[in-house]
């Protein structure tokens, strides 16, 4: 029953296993990704920094081919109904889904071309990828700028997420986060 806040919920009234999957991967590459963007920031040119950079450019590009499978698993599986809300919540929450995808599509861009006009090349997993660019101070600037202000949105909008998430969670007690988490049980065929 969509309402309840314990029990079985059916199997059309939660996200599929892979909607679930992608929804936490991506979740804690895009924390590991804000946490290792913000330390390395600030640290002095060196061993450490250049390792975080790859690592940073490795995981945000594997975020947005994670994305676009997400995107296309979206498309082909229609996530399941809403626990009827009031009618500015349900428009909240699409909002806030919406820009999430935006930004988690725009943050990898950003950088993947802040890197392509900064004279450095850009490696997945070791792999040397397409120069998109040319040694550009100033379109390195202003990819690097929108890499930034969209990290800081990125954030915002998790905060509204998980605040949300809360919410439904603890004050309306109702079946929303239970329908994406993994070991949730369900009625039907696995």
């Amino acid at each position: 029953m969509i309402g309840c806040a314990r029990g079985v919920l059916r199997r059309e009234e939660r996200y599929t296993r892979t909607a679930i999957g992608l929804h936490w991967l991506v979740a804690a590459m895009v924390l590991a990704m804000l946490g290792i963007g913000w330390y390395m920031a600030d640290l002095p040119e060196g061993a450490l920094r250049s390792g975080l950079i790859q690592l940073h450019k490795t995981i945000g590009i594997s975020i947005f081919l994670l994305m676009l499978f997400r995107l296309g698993w979206r498309f082909m599986y229609r996530p399941p109904p809403l626990v009827t809300p009031p009618p500015w919540q349900s428009k909240l929450a699409r909002l806030n889904h919406g820009v999430l995808y935006f930004v988690l599509f725009v943050q990898p861009l950003s950088g993947y071309l802040s890197s392509s006009f900064s004279g450095y090349r850009t490696r997945y997993f070791g792999l040397g990828l397409p120069h998109w660019g040319w040694k550009d101070e100033g379109l390195n600037a202003i990819f690097n700028t929108i890499h930034q202000y969209s990290a800081r949105v990125l954030a915002l909008l998790i905060l509204l997420h998980v605040f949300g998430a809360l919410t439904h969670l603890l004050i309306y007690r109702d079946s929303v986060v239970r329908r994406m988490m993994p070991l949730g049980r369900q009625e039907g065929p696995a």
